[in-house]
């Protein structure tokens, strides 16, 4: 009987190890090998051994963030490398923390685990650090390439009549907005790695609309030539010939507008030496003495645009600074003429 009592404590003893070793040969079979339940960067990597768990990171996180991001401005385009920023991830740190999660207990409590189905249960989502001087570079050197000062319209008078230069629209990259949206795609594998470059748009001060509007309408004089010429559009409509002011009395020279309007104008005359006894005076419409005939515009200091009943005088060096023209042609300029349409003299 004793012997009998030997003989089975032998083989449970005998049993009892060949189940250790069973049991310390599968733990070390998978001692490489995550438990189930963990998930990093939403990849399920429970079961897999660390090489596949290794590789399915660099497939779902590692990859995406080293493709270059593009950033389109018009026709243009940015690339920016991950690379330059020195773009890193803890997902090593996370794998190893996660097989040691996996490799915590006994073998016994391991092997427990694994042939009853239970889970570590663990999520976690991976560091991922760049340079932000190198952003702040880039974005920089995107400013520079991108930014453009508005440029105001010009005109240029003269008695051939005017040219604008037309304006343009300035442009001013958002630097910080450009570096935000670069750092939101190296850390987000979600992210598009394509964006539009944000911008914002400068008006010009004096824009091309504003002068073709100022200038619809436009009036030379040349002194040398004796002419007035009406433009419409910058087209020339019509030559009228005038009179100017006589030596010592020259009509000024400059760019002017027409400040004043008036049909039948009465003549406030200067208090000057050359008016007489009729400086200070005013004198009516349709009086002999005053030589503003039909109409008047006023463009400076007392000098207009005006009808004389002297036509002889047109074609000459006549008056006291004024401009002369025949009635009739006056008349006709005045209701094409509206207030505040600029006058070039030369």
């Amino acid at each position: 009987m004793r012997k009998i009592l030997i003989a089975v404590i032998a083989l449970l003893m005998l049993l009892a190890g060949a189940a250790v070793a069973g049991t310390w040969r599968y733990d070390e079979a998978r001692k490489d090998r995550l438990a189930k339940g963990i998930e990093i960067a939403g990849v399920d990597v429970g079961g897999m051994k660390l090489a596949a768990a290794r590789a399915a990171l660099a497939t779902r996180v590692a990859e995406p963030l080293a493709r270059p991001i593009t950033i389109r401005y018009e026709q243009r385009e940015f690339h920016f490398s991950p690379a330059e920023a020195s773009v890193q991830t803890n997902v090593d740190t996370l794998l190893a923390q996660a097989l040691a999660d996996s490799r915590k207990g006994n073998l016994f409590e391991r092997a427990f685990r694994e042939v009853t189905g239970g889970r570590v249960d663990t999520r976690v989502s991976p560091e991922i650090t760049y340079s932000d001087e190198a952003v702040r570079k880039f974005a920089a050197a995107v400013k520079r390439a991108v930014d453009r000062k508005p440029r105001d319209a010009k005109v240029t008078a003269s008695f051939a009549g005017v040219r604008i230069v037309r304006s343009k629209v300035g442009v001013a990259v958002n630097a910080a907005a450009l570096r935000l949206g670069i750092g939101a795609v190296l850390v987000d594998t979600r992210e598009p790695r394509t964006f539009e470059l944000p911008v914002r748009t400068l008006r010009p001060r004096v824009s091309s609309v504003r002068l073709q509007k100022r200038f619809h309408v436009f009036l030379a004089v040349s002194r040398s030539k004796k002419e007035l010429r009406y433009f419409v559009k910058q087209k020339l409509v019509k030559t009228y010939r005038v009179a100017i002011g006589r030596i010592g009395f020259e009509t000024p020279v400059g760019l002017y507008e027409i400040r004043s309007k008036a049909i039948n104008p009465a003549w406030f005359v200067p208090k000057s030496a050359w008016a007489g006894s009729l400086a200070g005076k005013i004198i009516p419409p349709g009086d002999p003495e005053n030589p503003l005939k039909a109409r008047w515009m006023g463009f400076w200091d007392g000098a207009g645009i005006h009808g004389t009943a002297d036509s002889s005088s047109i074609g000459s060096a006549a008056s006291h600074g004024c401009i002369r023209m025949n009635v009739p042609d006056v008349i006709q300029l005045y209701d094409r003429v509206p207030l505040h349409t600029p006058l070039y003299i030369s």
